[in-house]
């Protein structure tokens, strides 16, 4: 086994796993250096769940190897007090008292219990749970449980920390906050793998990017790169004062797609070919449009299309 280098702190290779018939993992290769938010993306079933459980060695691969290289030590599992794991489905105790359960989890990370008493305690003032501390997990809502389950995993100070779906069950206002606090634990000296389907949080909190579907890697490389390769086309947004059908677009060129949102909106996506002025130009003849706006792909648009490129 090859020693990393200092910055590089985990390295995939030929990643291979199977269940039965299935590939789930088929021939996949990453890496992340320190200090960065990775994040892991793919549609339900692409195998992402699976490589999470393969880098924990919570399951074992069928060929290909992983190597860590966390505060200098090296090997193929990492030590587990140097890592923090949110697993997309609730981990914690659902009968013991919420502080009782957090304490716990991060003294057997090697966390002296009063310290961590002390840390979780700030956690959940700033969650506004504070009041809750001696209630169980099981009684609270759904979203307070994942905001549990996210202290769980980060209150030891992991030097890297994988996070599934960490959004799941919260409301747009406390996703904002929680795309804050990752980006102030990867500031604090926290390397983070992220998993999940909100790409509109993704775009505002990751600098890798990694797309799998079917097993199989789909793009691997910073986000920018992902924007320069797949989002140089224009899509525009046309509202219409009264319904239009398909024969309003004939005769536009290089038109890549047109999508009906309603009867009177429609977004008219054209190729990288085309610059703005050209697509401008070419819907200026067409009559009944009551407002119009222009927008480059964003992670999402790219992301379902390569998805569907991906199964060609």
């Amino acid at each position: 086994m090859e020693h990393l280098s200092d910055k590089t702190i985990l390295k995939v290779e030929s990643l291979n796993k199977s269940f039965k018939n299935i590939k789930a993992v088929n021939d996949i290769s990453f890496s992340l250096d320190q200090g960065d938010i990775f994040a892991f993306l793919g549609p339900n079933g692409a195998g992402k769940t699976t490589t999470l459980r393969v880098l924990l060695d919570i399951i074992k691969p069928d060929g290909g190897q992983v190597q860590w290289n966390l505060n200098g030590v090296n090997g193929s599992v990492p030590p587990s007090r140097h890592v923090g794991y949110l697993p997309e489905e609730r981990g914690l105790y659902p009968d013991i008292p919420v502080m009782k359960s957090l304490v716990y989890l991060a003294s057997i990370r090697g966390m002296e219990p009063s310290e961590a008493k002390r840390a979780a305690l700030e956690w959940l003032e700033r969650l506004d749970l504070a009041d809750r501390a001696r209630e169980k997990l099981q009684v609270l809502s759904k979203g307070n449980q994942q905001k549990i389950q996210f202290v769980a995993s980060i209150l030891h100070k992991p030097s890297f920390a994988i996070l599934d779906e960490p959004f799941s069950g919260l409301d747009p206002l406390n996703q904002e906050k929680f795309i804050e606090y990752i980006k102030e634990i990867n500031q604090q000296g926290t390397t983070i793998l992220l998993s999940a389907h909100q790409m509109s949080l993704i775009e505002k909190v990751a600098n890798k990017v990694f797309l799998i579907n079917e097993g199989r890697e789909v793009f691997n490389g910073p986000i920018a790169n992902l924007y320069d390769d797949f989002g140089k086309k224009h899509i525009i947004d046309i509202l219409f004062k009264a319904p239009v059908s398909e024969s309003t677009f004939q005769g536009l060129s290089h038109v890549e797609n047109i999508k009906w949102v309603g009867d009177c909106r429609v977004m008219v996506t054209f190729n990288q070919d085309s610059g703005l002025n050209k697509a401008l130009a070419e819907l200026a003849g067409i009559e009944g449009m009551s407002n119009i706006t222009s927008h480059k792909p964003d992670l999402h648009e790219i992301f379902v299309e390569l998805v569907k490129k991906s199964k060609k």
